[in-house]
């Protein structure tokens, strides 16, 4: 499809985005938790070496981690935790579409038929 579209010179714009660094995975994770990089390391750790630094795989994991409670707030020590043994174990797919189709078949029969029309237009 991209070929098509530079044959019909339609104008483009490439964004290449690279990979977040393990120090960079860190400093978002602690900023994201409101807690020191040193106290992250272990949660930014297994999160990078699941997603290789991907930004749209570590955000979709992360958020996976939220949603299966094994990241969380407690409200009783005022404190983010996880439970880093669980999160080693969590299989992750290297495929973003496999990723994303996996968390589309969560959803709603009635949201998949709409979102399948929706892709038709």
């Amino acid at each position: 499809m991209i070929n098509e579209l530079d044959t019909l010179e339609v104008q483009m714009t490439h964004i290449n985005v690279s990979s977040i660094s393990k120090e960079d995975l860190n400093k978002f994770i602690a900023g994201s938790v409101s807690m020191p990089q040193d106290l992250t390391k272990s949660l930014s750790g297994i999160v990078y070496q699941k997603t290789s630094g991907n930004a749209l795989l570590v955000t979709q994991f992360l958020q996976s981690l939220w949603d299966e409670d094994l990241l969380f707030f407690s409200f009783e020590s005022k404190v983010w935790m996880w439970d880093s043994n669980a999160i080693d174990a969590k299989d992750i797919p290297d495929n973003v579409g496999v990723l994303l189709s996996g968390k589309i078949l969560q959803l709603p029969r009635g949201c998949q038929y709409g979102m399948k029309l929706l892709a038709c237009i």
